[in-house]
């Protein structure tokens, strides 16, 4: 029996990091190998009910530094964990970890990363010190790689892999009646809005012209999708109430699994969250990208789906121009997402092979 111990922004309510949680479970259990799973989490309780794992309290360092001590395996797993741009404090609770685990010489892997940004010099010198020391890096795409090159990082093996939630087995049940349930009426298209709040940038009337726009000129239905239930539901409810046009807000804290699913029955998405983005591309359901990290920018040109541009600097005419263009040419924005998938789903399910690998070793 092998213990493996994952780390990672859970516990959080985050469908994102949720479902990256849900894919790293499902992959090991797919290696055939008898494993005991522990999950850091901010709320064990959930954890465990959702994934069928055990977990402890993230913060009780006691009981973190226990629990890494009696692990043979600790993966830093999936999502932006190593940045300083949420805040450094973020970022040295990673680091900790990872200095804790090869402390009590552990393997650790970094699974799926997005690295950075990570702007402050002291910051840069201490992942670069750190993440040297662990066994095997696997990252979710090329800026990530060029990042950990621009600080040095090159002992460990670095292999550009692809987000988590790629490999995931996609539940086929439909997600009509939960809309249904919601008011959402399904007698036209559905076109998903996916927001977040952003270091006070107001956007919420662009978004609101572009959503009547659409209303207007394609005779679609508009339906607000907080992803992050907590932190979006107001900015949801705020852009809906700026149209002109009647619009629906999905108002119910949904878990990943139903959040993929609700995404599925779209016609097309308008997102700021990345997760959003590759939900949408787990149903080959085109995209257009709000860039506010380069996380996004990044994907976006992998799925080689639209981008809107940065939030900073959102222009409503381009926006209808580029939505526009998505709707019109609908059949060929889904064929090229139907082809990217696959190759992605290959990318990613390499996470899995490199840690049965790094189990297998003899790396002490």
């Amino acid at each position: 029996m092998i213990n493996i111990v994952i780390s990672g922004y859970i516990g959080y309510s985050n469908c994102g990091d949720d479902a990256i949680l849900l894919a790293i479970c499902e992959g090991i259990r797919e290696l055939n190998i008898e494993a005991n799973i522990t999950a850091l989490s901010k709320n064990p309780t959930i954890t465990m009910r959702d994934n069928n794992i055990k977990s402890v309290y993230r913060f009780n360092w006691r009981e973190v530094a226990r629990t890494i001590k009696n692990a043979d395996i600790i993966i830093s797993g999936g999502g932006s964990l190593l940045q300083d741009t949420t805040s450094t404090r973020s970022l040295l609770y990673y680091l900790g970890i990872i200095r804790l685990a090869k402390f009590h010489n552990k393997k650790v892997m970094l699974y799926a990363n997005g690295i950075g940004p990570i702007y402050k010099k002291i910051n840069r010198l201490m992942t670069k010190y750190i993440v040297n020391k662990v066994d095997l890096i696997t990252l979710r795409d090329d800026l990530s790689k060029r990042d950990l090159d621009s600080m040095k990082v090159t002992k460990p093996k670095i292999h550009v892999t692809a987000d988590p939630v790629f490999s995931m087995n996609i539940n086929k049940k439909r997600y009509k009646d939960l809309l249904k349930d919601n008011n959402i009426p399904l007698d036209k298209p559905l076109v998903g809005i996916l927001f977040r709040e952003w270091k006070n940038i107001n956007y919420e009337e662009i978004i609101a012209n572009v959503c009547d726009e659409l209303i207007a000129n394609k005779d679609v239905n508009i339906v607000f999708i907080p992803m992050e239930y907590k932190e979006d539901i107001d900015i949801s409810k705020r852009i809906a109430s700026r149209m002109k046009q009647n619009s629906y807000v999905l108002d119910e804290d949904l878990d990943s699994s139903s959040i993929i699913g609700v995404i599925g029955e779209m016609h097309m998405i308008l997102s700021m969250r990345l997760h959003a983005l590759l939900f949408a591309a787990l149903s080959s359901v085109p995209m257009v990208g709000f860039v506010y990290d380069p996380k996004v920018s990044c994907y976006l040109d992998l799925l080689k789906m639209p981008s809107a541009g940065n939030v900073k600097e959102l222009n409503k005419t381009y926006i209808n121009d580029i939505v526009n263009d998505v709707y019109n040419n609908y059949d060929k924005y889904v064929n090229q997402l139907d082809e990217i998938k696959v190759e992605m789903r290959k990318k990613s399910e390499l996470n899995n092979k490199y840690l049965l690998d790094l189990i297998n070793s003899n790396i002490d």
